[in-house]
């Protein structure tokens, strides 16, 4: 029987290959980017074709294809930056002696994709301008080294000039940042409709929240919606809660605070379409809340429920927000560019230092892929022919941090690769070889892979090597023999990555327990601050709430990623499987609901008076979470607490408590109290068998 991990892997990889989603192209950038290789092409054929062309349009060809990736800002800085790192590359990749060269790849390779994890960003910057560390070679053999490097920061350059063409949009990746949070709590809200006790799936939402907290200017609409997030969330949270506790009563109840999440779901969907769309769909409110007021529940009251009242005046206010991002006109607040500067180096040097272990997986990653690079830069040096240098390239791009993306990645540029070498071959032979006739080739490759990049990896890659196969017949090259020899390269440099990977893996597979033993603590510091409120309440700090939500999301995330790459590994534990972990992540976040629910209880700077019994009961939590941390990590557990015997010493001490301004919140607390209980005993459960432990 095929191991479940490898027939995933294999599943992906057909997924892959059969990619094709249209709906993300972006033609009006693509033909832009494709304006700036035509415009380096007609100033390198001005210039009479010297040795620096093909510097020149590879520098504007990579500054392109780093505007096109997916997740990355479509401003003039990017083509920029990629052009001042490629110049870099071209410089070092030019070192005359064999054993310094292998060892600055191996040092290069190392360097780049150790800084590159910091962002997103610096992972496409540097990732794309190293490609021009492999081509120095061939770059600077008829230009001297400097000439090269000058030229592609010049070619960078050029594209950055055409991002700047019209239609321009300087908020435009920001507004669908902050759309992709609120489609993020749309979805949040629509599946809580469903299910009360739906799992945590905010991955999205911390990842856009996240970005627009790197941005040093923005908008002060888009700021102040930013902001607004927690409490789009909160009052989500309130209902959700609200329609868990009514499950009991009558069905009308239940209905009631499904549609309002509905509602809430449908708002925010239009919201995210009108900050992003060119024509939304106008929204007509009263529609909207004359159909909510029709249901059985309201009717019979007269009256909306306070979590529902709440969620509406918070979306009411979101959609002010979206209404003044659309009209545009607000003024733009920015940090000064120094202190911005200042505190992101001082946020960078921090994650890299954090990073400084031997268990770390971007540290394995750097050193695999220094090994990699290592190893083909010396095969592409022996290689008999002058096409070596795409044996490292081909690694370069191939090799992924994790199994399943190296696989998926390495088979589908290999079979892309070989399609597009057979193509460019055949129009080779058919074209006339007139400089115009190739250019025009060149332009319509270039336009292609730009096209198809969000589109389709497959038909990128086969676009890329059209591309390259005919802009080394530009300068006198033979394509039918360029193009096979590439291919052959190609094939031995995916290999390589794919195999090198196999004999020094990390397998996230082994890291789960360890992942979900950080989630936990993530959890438990939240409870202590939930139940530290209701008993404190004159003590609580929002921002300290804020940023305990905050690590919980990213460890989520980092799970959850984890898991979905372990998926497809062809190992097994010691400790938790995929499977597992992510069921006990579910059960969690059950527990991390009812609190949420107990948190929303108390306004956001309302003035109350402390619960008794709360004190103990959240440090009987806080013993159950440790243990849970540690079961998770397949340490040895503390001993356990009976959590049924807490909650009933907690329900004995709010039933005693005779004060009418508490009453919903002990109410809440009595009802939350058992569910995160239950999830608790679930996870522990769950757990138990992992590593013998019990």
């Amino acid at each position: 029987m095929l191991n479940p991990g490898v027939r995933e892997s294999f599943r992906r990889v057909g997924r892959d290959l059969r990619s094709w989603t249209p709906g993300e192209a972006v033609p009006v950038l693509a033909v832009r980017a494709a304006f700036g290789i035509a415009a380096a092409m007609s100033a390198v054929a001005f210039a009479g074709h010297p040795s620096w062309g093909q510097a020149a349009v590879m520098g504007a060809w990579l500054g392109g294809v780093a505007m096109l990736t997916p997740g990355t800002r479509t401003g003039p800085s990017l083509p920029l930056l990629v052009g001042a790192a490629g110049s870099l590359g071209v410089v070092l990749g030019s070192i005359g002696d064999p054993l310094i060269l292998i060892a600055a790849a191996a040092a290069y390779a190392f360097t780049l994709t150790f800084i590159g994890s910091v962002t997103h960003v610096a992972g496409v910057t540097f990732t794309v301008s190293g490609i021009m560390f492999f081509l120095a070679d061939h770059l600077t053999a008829h230009a001297g080294v400097l000439l090269a490097a000058v030229a592609c920061a010049a070619g960078g350059a050029v594209q950055a000039l055409t991002a700047l063409l019209p239609p321009y949009y300087r908020w435009a990746e920001d507004r669908r940042t902050l759309a992709d949070a609120w489609l993020a709590l749309a979805a949040e809200a629509d599946g809580l409709a469903a299910d009360p006790d739906a799992p945590f799936r905010t991955e999205p939402l911390f990842e856009a929240a996240r970005e627009l907290d790197r941005r040093r200017a923005l908008p002060a609409a888009i700021l102040e919606a930013r902001r607004q997030i927690y409490a789009v969330s909160t009052a989500i949270g309130r209902v959700a809660s609200a329609r868990a506790r009514a499950d009991a009563q009558d069905r009308d109840t239940v209905e009631f605070y499904s549609e309002a999440l509905e509602l809430a779901a449908r708002l925010l969907g239009h919201f995210g379409e009108q900050i992003t769309a060119r024509k939304p769909t106008e929204l007509d409110w009263d529609a909207l809340l004359d159909g909510l007021s029709q249901n059985p529940m309201a009717t019979a009251t007269g009256t909306m429920p306070t979590e529902i009242g709440g969620l509406l005046r918070t979306l009411h206010e979101t959609g002010g927000f979206a209404e003044r991002i659309t009209a545009g006109g607000d003024d733009v607040v920015a940090d000064p560019a120094l202190a911005h500067a200042t505190s992101t180096a001082r946020q960078a040097l921090g994650q890299l230092r954090a990073r400084l272990h031997r268990r770390d997986p971007v540290i394995h990653h750097a050193l695999r892929r220094a090994g990699v690079i290592a190893l083909a830069m010396t095969i592409g040096l022996a290689w008999p022919t002058d096409h070596g240098y795409w044996i490292p390239l081909t690694a370069w791009l191939v090799l992924q941090a994790d199994f399943a993306g190296t696989l998926t990645r390495g088979v589908t540029r290999a079979v892309g690769t070989t399609g597009g070498v057979v193509l460019a071959s055949l129009l080779g032979l058919l074209l006339p070889q007139d400089q115009l006739w190739l250019s025009l080739i060149v332009l319509a490759y270039a336009l292609i892979a730009y096209l198809t990049r969000p589109v389709s990896m497959l038909v990128f890659a086969a676009a890329v090597s059209g591309f390259t196969v005919f802009q080394i017949d530009l300068s006198g090259e033979s394509p039918i023999a360029a193009a096979f020899d590439r291919g052959a390269c190609t094939l031995v440099g995916a290999g390589l990555a794919i195999g090198f990977y196999a004999l020094a893996p990390t397998w996230q597979t082994r890291r789960l327990g360890d992942l979900l033993g950080d989630l936990v603590d993530a959890y438990r510091d939240y409870a202590r601050l939930s139940l530290d409120r209701q008993a404190h309440p004159a003590d609580y700090d929002r921002k300290v709430m804020h940023a305990a939500i905050d690590r919980i999301r990213a460890r989520r995330s980092a799970l959850t990623s984890a898991a979905d790459q372990a998926k497809a590994e062809p190992v097994a534990g010691p400790g938790p499987l995929s499977a597992d972990a992510l069921g006990a992540e579910a059960a969690l976040s059950r527990a991390a609901r009812a609190l949420v629910a107990v948190n929303a209880t108390l306004g956001r700077d309302e003035q109350a008076n402390g619960l008794a019994g709360v004190d103990a009961f959240a440090d009987s939590l806080d013993t159950a979470y440790l243990r849970l941390a540690a079961l998770a990590r397949g340490d040895a557990p503390p001993r356990g607490i009976d959590l049924s015997e807490a909650v009933q010493r907690l329900d004995y001490r709010l039933a005693a408590i005779e004060d009418r301004d508490t009453r919903t919140r002990r109410s809440v607390l009595r009802w939350e109290s058992d569910n995160v209980v239950e999830a608790l005993d679930d996870a522990a459960l769950l757990m138990a068998g992992w590593n013998g432990a019990g």
